[in-house]
């Protein structure tokens, strides 16, 4: 019997069939779309006819290095119908008069909700202010009048936005005359980064923002006192504000509180609703407490043992992890809930290792342990002083000169102190979890990785990370030798170079 045979169709007609991402509706497309940048967003609706109208409805605008009057013809091609909601800009000695106008342009249409402006400049952009940074160009101020004058001035059309949700500024001059108005009723989430700001700016931009609910400060020399009256704020973060002096928080709905800088006085922060609300909290100390008695721990250390709440805690200390040990231990004590620590710093010695034991007896209810196993800065010129957004500073290159040693560690056994063979630490019987971040096999950090292992009897998993670059025979020589500490075969290794 002969088969049928298919009736022919077009090949227009199967190549329509077939296209099914066309014909989604316009408001889908347009979604799909804003997931792109604004060029590659651009290059794919010339893919289609049926695209090309699309990208007028995308209410994101997303550029990185733009060029020309880039950003002036991506803005200005949005229909009126669509405003933009998202205004997204990374770019490197911008163009001020063709940003001014796609702010205008924007903040006229209205319905704009965030706003993540990040400027680069050949110079003052790339200081890093820190004062502990250990390098030259250190410095607490963005430079001299001149270089301070070349930031771009925040556009006071954001500053009046009804709409806005969400405000990211880097590398940006605040200038708000104390006659200023801003008024954002709706901002929930703001983030200023080496802003460099006049007087009080910061401090009434904030005050016009009576719903913040995340607020981070970082590297912003202009900021002296600080009150944060919004009653929903659920997460402050105030980062190498050297010159800051009070923080009062006027909220009883904080959730998360990070400070990174020297050590705060007594009165530093001042939590109007408590602090047993607060959940996790970060402690990095930018200084050396080497010389530094230990109540100078104190404004910390109360800090902590009044957050009786917390589950995570993180605390970064220099030079030697968990450094004033004794102090901290005493403010573990007022924490029955916490569940995950995280220690940063340097293994000196076998007496540091003695004294992450005793922290952990302060810790019955530990179920995750983290370890940032770190090593002294070496000092930078100041051209490697450049922007960077991650907070591993303190690291060397993968090509330490203590490589070798490390390697010729591993040919000896290691010896634990009596007084740690004889440690009883409680959290180690329940303790779910373990990382080692930067492990590189140093004597001192195989002591403390051998009397972890050894004693944690219920350790489901290991995570190390290893620095890159490392020799494929060295991973698996101290891989093994972990291995063979664990006291549970059952623990599971998960390594990553």
């Amino acid at each position: 019997m002969a088969t049928p045979t298919p009736t022919p169709t077009s090949s227009r007609h199967r190549r329509h069939a077939r296209d099914r991402l066309s014909a989604l509706p316009d408001g889908i497309l347009a979604r799909v779309l804003s997931h792109l940048g604004s060029v590659d967003a651009a290059c794919a609706a010339m893919l289609s006819r049926r695209w090309r109208h699309v990208t007028a409805a995308v209410p994101v605008v997303d550029l990185v290095e733009p060029e020309g009057d880039q950003i002036c013809a991506v803005v200005g091609r949005h229909s009126a119908a669509t405003p933009i909601r998202r205004l997204r800009i990374d770019e490197f000695w911008p163009p001020h008069d063709a940003l001014d106008q796609a702010v205008a342009v924007t903040a006229a249409a209205g319905g704009l909700e965030e706003f993540d402006v990040k400027m680069r400049y050949p110079d003052c952009s790339n200081r890093r202010l820190c004062p502990f940074r250990g390098h030259p160009g250190a410095s607490t101020e963005f430079g001299d009048d001149a270089a301070r004058d070349s930031f771009v001035g925040t556009p006071p059309q954001i500053l009046r936005c009804n709409t806005l949700r969400r405000l990211r500024l880097t590398n940006w001059r605040l200038d708000v005359p104390a006659d200023g108005v801003v008024s954002m009723p709706s901002l929930e989430s703001a983030s200023l980064k080496r802003v460099a700001a006049a007087g009080e700016s910061v401090q009434r931009l904030v005050s016009g923002c009576p719903n913040l609910a995340d607020l981070t400060l970082d590297q912003c020399p202009g900021v002296d006192e600080l009150v944060v009256a919004s009653p929903r704020l659920d997460s402050f973060a105030i980062t190498c504000c050297h010159n800051a002096r009070r923080v009062v928080l006027r909220t009883e709905r904080l959730r998360t509180l990070r400070y990174k800088g020297a050590l705060p006085g007594d009165n530093f922060f001042a939590l109007a609703g408590g602090c047993a609300n607060v959940l996790a909290m970060t402690i990095d100390i930018c200084g050396s407490l080497a010389g530094k008695p230990a109540d100078a721990m104190t404004p910390i250390t109360k800090l902590i043992a009044r957050c009786t709440g917390l589950t995570f805690l993180h605390i970064h200390l220099r030079p030697a992890m968990a450094y004033h040990g004794g102090a901290i231990a005493r403010a573990l004590h007022h924490l029955p809930h916490l569940r995950q620590l995280a220690l940063k710093g340097v293994i000196k010695d076998d007496r540091t290792v003695r004294s992450i034991s005793s922290l952990l007896r302060s810790t019955p209810g530990l179920d995750v342990l983290t370890l940032s196993l770190v090593r002294p800065q070496k000092p930078k010129p100041y051209y490697l002083g450049v922007d960077s957004d991650d907070d591993d500073d303190d690291w060397y290159s993968d090509d330490d000169d203590d490589d070798g040693a490390a390697a010729a560690a591993l040919d000896t056994r290691v010896r634990l102190p009596p007084a740690l063979w004889e440690a009883q630490v409680e959290c180690l019987q329940r303790l779910r979890k373990m990382k080692l971040l930067n492990y590189k096999g140093t004597p001192c950090e195989r002591m403390l990785a051998r009397f972890l292992l050894s004693k944690a009897s219920a350790l489901q998993q290991l995570e190390v990370t290893l620095p890159a670059k490392t020799a494929k025979d060295r991973v698996k020589k101290l891989t093994d030798e972990l291995r063979f500490w664990r006291a549970d075969n059952r623990t599971r290794l998960v390594y990553f170079v």
